[in-house]
């Protein structure tokens, strides 16, 4: 009798497991801002990173501070976009999103020569280191002195707060951006993206 209930119970689950597999879907190419996109409720997804990185770059432009003058372009470097939310950010996302725009829009510069992380070129300064080497002609190896220094700093902060009623979780995120003028240390433009996601879980989750 115990036989038939282990074959019984064996068959059972490879029939489980051949109906799971047989559910699921090929992979496949997305927009991010589409219907189709998963969405989570305590994690932040591509179309957070889109959504951020357009509001901040859109508010930057548009309020001129990038505007010199003189009719010259500042330099612009990347600095920390902190992380408090509880879940690990590749903040470079945002980032190069920014960076991006910033280019396209020819106000200014973007500096790849000090920055945070992924933002900064570490050949700026390496090739630099070859100006004793006899290897290279001297003559065409980058001279120190000659690195333009940025005149604002971009940074921000990612933060988050989490509320639950019953199987309902509700997560607030912030994604705040400012802009530093370096001559004066003074924030001369800052902006927040505000987003909250909520969700219900199943009863038997």
């Amino acid at each position: 009798m115990k036989r038939v209930l282990y074959g019984i119970t064996g068959l059972c689950f490879l029939l489980l497991l051949l109906a799971a597999g047989g559910c699921a879907s090929p992979a496949r190419i997305i927009g991010i801002d589409s219907d189709e996109a998963l969405v989570t409720v305590s994690g932040i997804d591509p179309a957070d990173w889109q959504r951020a990185a357009e509001e901040n770059i859109r508010s930057l432009l548009a309020s001129g501070t990038l505007r010199r003058t003189d009719g010259q372009q500042p330099v612009v470097m990347i600095s920390r976009i902190r992380n408090y939310t509880m879940m690990h950010l590749e903040s470079q996302i945002l980032t190069d999103k920014i960076r991006r725009a910033i280019l396209q829009s020819g106000q200014a510069k973007v500096s790849s020569a000090v920055g945070v992380g992924g933002n900064i070129d570490l050949a700026v300064r390496r090739i630099r280191a070859k100006e004793l080497d006899d290897l290279f002609d001297q003559s065409t190896v980058q001279k120190r002195g000659t690195v333009i220094a940025p005149n604002f700093s971009l940074s921000g902060a990612i933060t988050q707060q989490t509320a639950y009623q019953g199987r309902t979780e509700e997560s607030y995120f912030l994604f705040h951006m400012a802009l530093t003028d370096l001559a004066t240390g003074l924030a001369v433009w800052e902006n927040t993206v505000e987003i909250l996601k909520q969700g219900t879980y199943p009863l038997f989750y």
